[in-house]
């Protein structure tokens, strides 16, 4: 992938710094699950939507440099929710053909007060000229049940199901491709990419979850390794 970045490896640091190791062209798919309603208010509380601005440089920086390492034709895979998207939007279409928004329905009903939560939105895109790999058939619809809230094996609380992740490269990759994930989180995307022939690359600032990523990792790597021996 370039410089010093070794692809199948998760690093511990900032994400806008550690992508610029990264050689131009070198990414074939990004999936990534970024924090949502960033900049609302420090508490979680209902605050203003113009607070959003004082992220809104360090996102702009990164979306360039998704451009950048990208290949031409390279599609993206970013989860979002309702609060989120309009914030993201107008950055991404400034470098990127944002084509779809995809609804992920749980199929299951989580909290909220005016109507349960039910869904989260995938911004889905790519780079260029771009040629379609999935099926003309497919919906923006997706019905993938999330990890249940109060599941002992929950590494993450805004951990995703590898089986969301493992549609994401299915749909836009190739045996072999190279995905970037930029908020690498419990390693939901590095599961993804060792169960469908992928490698990957990714970055997460918070020691604790590059702590308990790297551990899932090498348990599915040995998981694989037994399921694979005659």
């Amino acid at each position: 992938v370039g410089g010093s970045m070794n692809l199948n490896t998760i690093y511990n640091e900032d994400c806008l710094e550690g992508i610029h190791k990264i050689k131009d062209g070198s990414i074939d798919l990004i999936t990534t699950d970024p924090p949502y309603a960033i900049g609302t208010t420090s508490n979680g509380k209902k605050g203003n939507f113009t607070d959003n601005n004082l992220i809104k440089p360090f996102f702009d920086l990164l979306f360039k440099e998704y451009y950048r390492v990208l290949k031409d034709g390279g599609e993206f895979y970013i989860c979002t929710d309702w609060r989120t998207y309009p914030f993201l939007y107008p950055i991404l279409v400034k470098y990127f053909d944002v084509r779809n928004l995809i609804v992920w329905d749980y199929e299951w009903i989580k909290a909220g007060s005016h109507y349960r939560f039910s869904h989260e939105f995938i911004i889905y895109g790519f780079k260029g000229k771009n040629k379609r790999r999935f099926s003309a058939s497919e919906r923006d619809v997706w019905r993938i049940k999330p990890i249940n809230f109060t599941s002992k094996d929950k590494l993450h609380q805004a951990q995703k199901p590898v089986e969301l992740f493992e549609k994401m490269i299915n749909n836009s990759s190739e045996e072999g491709d190279v995905v970037l994930d930029t908020f690498f989180g419990s390693g939901t995307t590095a599961i993804a990419c060792l169960n469908s022939g992928r490698q990957y690359i990714g970055f997460e600032l918070d020691e604790n979850y590059f702590n308990i990523a790297q551990d899932r990792i090498r348990n599915h790597e040995q998981q694989l390794t037994l399921e694979v021996r005659p």
